[in-house]
């Protein structure tokens, strides 16, 4: 026997508003085994369903596309006065004016299921973080913008973002906040090289070099102008290379150069994967200690949806480790239809397990969104239960057919998993 304590699932506000809570919950606890809900509570800008043309059950739209960076709680503000960034609620008249945090805690309550909150990818949208806020967004080593990824060194993005958490948990009934954050840019794999060396080299088109990372690097006694003037030389020498410089590359292309060799030659990129780091750390040990300070029985859940090399974005899991209560691995390999796919899923499952230790809280996501077929959902939940989980998440409700959910209760009974009440 396998035992899992929790089956989770997660909501969008304009589901419920379209099929309504009640209807919901109906299919995913008796067709899913859920015992545990929560509300994407900020969600960026993206075409629902994601991998699939329409939706398969949706009564009222067949297509959505959110408004960017929304918050669909009520918001108190006193949490906010650290920063110039407040919430923009939607201006959507079929979700405004009302509070879709609570219409879905109330609903899993009166059921005894657990309840919780997504801090999604994006916290600020694009429009203001371009014309008002442009400091609070990463920056490369030119000084351009990298999409809407929070700068974790910027005052302004640093105290938004932990007062969304402080918020959320001083004023709802949930047992756990999770977020998918998107953590420091990894650049861009450079070509010709092998897979791993290219990547590594990308970090340097990467980010952020904004003002204040510079500031906070020399304050942890980096040498900062001296890092920068060696990420600048490696990024020339990726996108725009010099003759010489050229020569250089081609040379490391054609050779067995290793990784180690190359972090040899190239301390600083070093020293700068590490200091990113720390800044995610210190980020995360921030956001647990004010909200154990409101709650202590609150659970910080990291959605790690990165699944290879994510320590080039800064996400460490094990220096992580004492700063979260529980970790969500968001890999969908169900959802490419490919059953090649299932080994990378069975791989990252026991690097995250690997790095977080047997005893904390570990849940594996499922894909349930077209591609997927019900006989690689079964798969996912199986490989899941042999690489020592402690429960699943549904990703996600909007997209799944019922056949897919039913799979899920399939899966669960073809491992032999017994689900704690």
């Amino acid at each position: 026997m396998v035992y899992f304590s929790e089956i989770a699932a997660s909501l969008y506000p304009w589901d419920i508003a379209d099929e309504g809570i009640e209807p919901i919950l109906n299919n995913l606890c008796e067709k899913a085994c859920v015992n545990s809900v929560y509300l994407i509570a900020v969600m960026h800008h993206e075409k629902r369903p994601l991998t699939d043309f329409y939706y398969p059950h949706n009564p009222v739209r067949k297509t959505y596309c959110p408004e960017d960076s929304r918050v669909y709680f009520t918001p108190h503000m006193e949490f906010y006065k650290d920063t110039k960034i407040k919430p923009l609620r939607t201006s959507r008249d079929f979700l405004k004016d009302k509070d879709w945090l609570q219409i879905l805690i109330d609903a899993a309550r009166n059921r005894g299921l657990k309840t919780g909150v997504e801090l999604s990818h994006t916290f600020v949208d694009e429009e203001r973080s371009t014309k008002e806020f442009p400091q609070c967004v990463q920056v490369d080593v030119y000084g351009r913008r990298l999409g809407q990824r929070i700068c974790f060194n910027d005052p302004d993005a640093r105290n938004y973002a932990i007062g969304l958490f402080e918020d959320l948990v001083a004023n709802y009934d949930i047992d756990f906040i999770q977020t998918c954050v998107i953590p420091f840019s990894a650049g861009r794999p450079v070509q010709g090289f092998n897979r791993d060396l290219g990547t590594l080299m990308g970090v340097a088109l990467g980010g952020c070099f904004c003002p204040d990372c510079m500031k906070k690097a020399e304050e942890s006694g980096l040498d900062e102008a001296h890092i920068k003037k060696k990420m600048v030389d490696l990024a020339d020498s990726l996108d725009h290379p010099t003759l010489e410089q050229g020569h250089e590359i081609k040379l490391i292309m054609e050779s067995n150069t290793t990784l180690t060799a190359f972090l040899l030659e190239n301390p600083e990129l070093f020293e700068w994967l590490k200091f990113r780091r720390d800044s995610i750390t210190d980020f995360f040990k921030e956001v647990h200690e004010k909200i154990k300070a409101i709650n202590p029985k609150i659970d910080l859940r990291l959605n790690a949806y990165i699944s290879t090399a994510q320590e080039l974005s800064g996400l460490d899991l094990r220096d992580l480790k004492p700063h979260l209560d529980s970790v969500r691995s968001s890999d969908y390999s169900e959802q490419s239809g490919d059953p090649a796919r299932m080994e990378h899923k069975r791989r990252w499952l026991l690097n995250v397990r690997r790095a977080i230790g047997d005893e904390m809280k570990f849940l594996s996501a499922i894909g349930i969104r077209p591609k997927a077929t019900p006989e690689l959902i079964r798969q996912g939940v199986i490989i899941s239960a042999q690489c020592g989980v402690d429960g699943l998440s549904l990703g996600h409700y909007d997209g799944a057919t019922m056949k897919f959910l039913e799979a899920i209760k399939q899966g669960l009974d073809d491992a032999e998993v017994v689900l704690l009440r």
